[in-house]
């Protein structure tokens, strides 16, 4: 059974670190979401090929990626990134060198994918819209909506580009959080951001600091299943595994809650989601997006 990563306690948590992670943690799991439906359920495959895809939109180098690389990357085992590679592989939705495998063009130009894109961008505006409602952000979103099968103007493929990035970076996290356990980093994710989403939806600006245990909201293990896209007992065996090690606590009628006194041990996660997040409004700001 994995356990929580032990962290050093920071001196103090950047203002408004809270309400960001409140807001890009929905962000993140929309984005994982949408990894998992572009490879048909698949989270691990989806991640590997969002990885290698984000490299050819040029945030990085733009050729075949080694699969030792791409598990450093994604700090995913070698063996596991090794076999579902091979599956993408011989699905003929990547390509494999002497250098390593790359996503074939062919395959994006796929209206699925196509699609996904403009999801990650239309979500990734929702963020920057939520993050400046919130005082975090000075983004003004376009009059006129991406719409449909339209393809995406400079700065909303930016967008996208950065957004995907950070999609990854969190991923990372979670699973560096978590000892590489990235599945229950996610289910520990999806029932702490259930608990407080109804702040989160209203004003996430307030309060600054971490939510108190009376405004948590609990959460079923069928509603974190479902969100997911994860098999039920496979959330249930996670979910037990975060109560025994008392990371999260039974609430009413079953529900789970993450309480207070484990983000308050987690506050150097905290300030990590917040150096990701700035670093992608300041890789906006310099290509000209205005956030």
């Amino acid at each position: 059974m994995s356990q929580l990563a032990p962290q050093n306690e920071p001196v103090s948590v950047p203002r408004g670190a809270y309400p960001m992670i409140r807001i890009t943690s929905e962000f993140f799991l929309r984005g994982i979401d949408l990894m998992t439906r572009v490879q048909n359920d698949k989270l691990i495959s989806g991640l590997i090929f969002m990885a290698l895809w984000h490299d050819r939109m040029g945030a990085t180098e733009d050729g075949p990626v080694g699969v030792r690389e791409l598990a450093r990357k994604l700090r995913l085992p070698y063996e596991t990134v090794r076999r579902h590679a091979a599956a993408l592989v011989a699905a003929g939705q990547c390509v494999a060198t002497p250098d390593g495998i790359a996503v074939r063009a062919s395959v994006l130009r796929r209206q699925a994918n196509v699609d996904i894109l403009h999801r990650i961008y239309l979500d990734a505006e929702r963020m920057l819209v939520e993050l400046t409602r919130a005082g975090l952000a000075k983004f003004q979103p376009p009059r006129a909506r991406a719409q449909g099968r339209a393809p995406l103007t400079r700065e909303q493929t930016v967008i996208a580009t950065a957004a995907t990035g950070q999609l990854l970076a969190g991923a990372r996290l979670v699973g560096d959080l978590w000892n590489g356990d990235l599945l229950r980093g996610l289910v520990y994710t999806a029932i702490w951001t259930a608990n407080v989403k109804h702040v989160t939806n209203t004003t996430p600006a307030i309060p600054q600091a971490v939510l108190a245990d009376e405004q948590r909201l609990p959460v079923s293990i069928l509603a974190i299943s479902s969100s997911l896209r994860l098999p039920y007992e496979t959330v249930r065996r996670h979910a037990n595994g975060l109560l025994k090690d008392g990371i999260c606590i039974r609430a009413a009628r079953g529900g789970l809650v993450v309480p207070a006194s484990t983000h308050l041990k987690l506050t150097g996660s905290t300030i990590e989601v917040h150096r990701i997040v700035t670093g992608v409004l300041a890789e906006l700001r310099r290509a000209g997006v205005r956030v």
